[in-house]
């Protein structure tokens, strides 16, 4: 009897369970990779890259697929409507919490509507994540999220969606994650970074050009505005006061000839806000540890230390300079000032911003520690 119970107990609780009959197969969905916003004829774009999962699992021996991307379009009066205009022409459910990457064209930063609209609905909509990364291009944003991926991998572990891969091995460009871009876009004083993506020359793939997407520039916005882009040759100086690099290189040349190439990691920076007769002024003050993987003359370790000096302060003063051209405030001196000195802030600002010129810097200290590498060719 007790037997017979406990079968008809089984048997009534697992009538209850609902089973799996409601879930969605991941081949009935779409998964957006990178979610591309451009501006054209007062119109919001919207592209969405799909993930190919093919390129992420394991392939068995002697198998190779060939990786292709899918792109969706979409367009409408505001960003949300274009999103709903995707949905209509979807063959499945879009799915977006697995989003890596927004990538914004020139067009969209130039219009504030476009990003604030973004930004709203970012806000509202529960499947959305900030820990996705923020780019800008001035190519076509269909051009860049058909730009294929090298070799059999995914483009999840490219530069658009991986970017930190690369960085932690060349620290340049800094990387910016959404959260870090909104709170930037908002404050006050504050100097957005925005990297921006180009496609690049260089590989080859069965001897043929095959294009690959890189960071080669910042794009730079004050108070929601669109203030203009720099080549990584002109803003050399921000990594050696961004709190993320990790590992840069150095060339240092006599005339056009390289005579050493270091290597610089552990770096510490700050930046000390002053007031001298009424004036906001800043020191600076870096130091790192460096290494020498290549030297082609003989030289005294001090000597090469302070040739290392020399040089990161003159990119560190032409960056400053560059943005000064530009009327930007590369390095958020104002942001810093008013976070130290809220008061005199608010005295000296104007446009939600104190103002800059050639001796706002008034010091620049750098310490390089060389610790290894190329040493026993030093006299």
């Amino acid at each position: 009897m007790k037997l017979i119970r406990c079968i008809l107990v089984t048997t009534l609780l697992s009538m209850l369970l609902p089973g799996c009959w409601g879930a969605k197969e991941i081949e009935h969905m779409i998964y957006v990779n990178t979610l591309g916003v451009d501006y054209v004829d007062n119109k919001v774009v919207v592209y969405i890259q799909m993930v190919n999962f093919s390129g992420i699992a394991k392939k068995e021996a002697g198998q190779t697929q060939e990786q292709k991307t899918f792109i969706g379009k979409a367009e409408g009066d505001s960003f949300d409507t274009a999103i709903f205009n995707l949905y209509a022409s979807s063959p499945q459910r879009i799915v977006w919490s697995n989003v890596k990457t927004i990538v914004f064209s020139e067009a969209a930063l130039k219009n504030g509507d476009v990003i604030e609209q973004v930004l709203e609905v970012w806000d509202r909509y529960y499947e959305f994540r900030y820990t996705v990364w923020t780019m800008a291009t001035k190519e076509s944003v269909e051009k860049v999220l058909n730009t294929p991926s090298i070799t059999d991998l995914s483009v999840i572990y490219s530069q658009l969606n991986s970017p930190m891969r690369s960085y932690e091995q060349s620290s340049i460009i800094a990387p910016l994650y959404l959260y870090k871009f909104i709170w930037k876009w908002k404050e006050k004083g504050e100097t957005v970074l925005l990297p921006y993506l180009k496609t690049v020359p260089g590989w080859m793939s069965n001897q043929e050009p095959s294009p690959n997407v890189s960071m080669t520039g910042i794009c730079f916005l004050e108070n929601k505005q669109f203030r203009g882009s720099m080549e990584t040759n002109d803003i050399l100086g921000l990594r050696w006061v961004e709190k993320k690099t990790h590992r840069t290189p150095l060339s240092l040349k006599d005339e056009n000839t390289v005579i050493a190439v270091m290597v610089m990691n552990k770096i510490k920076s700050s930046i000390r806000p002053k007031l001298d007769h009424g004036k906001p002024v800043f020191d600076i003050k870096v130091s790192m540890q460096a290494t020498v993987p290549q030297l082609s003359t003989s030289l005294q370790k001090r000597e090469l230390e302070q040739r290392a000096e020399k040089e990161i302060k003159n990119q560190i003063m032409n960056t400053y300079l560059k943005g000064l051209d530009m009327d930007v405030d590369v390095y958020g001196l104002s942001s810093i000032f008013y976070r130290n000195m809220s008061d005199e802030w608010t005295q000296l600002s104007t446009k939600e911003r104190i103002p800059l010129d050639v001796s706002s810097i008034e010091q620049i200290d750098i310490k390089v520690n060389l610790v290894s590498g190329g040493i026993s060719k030093m006299r």
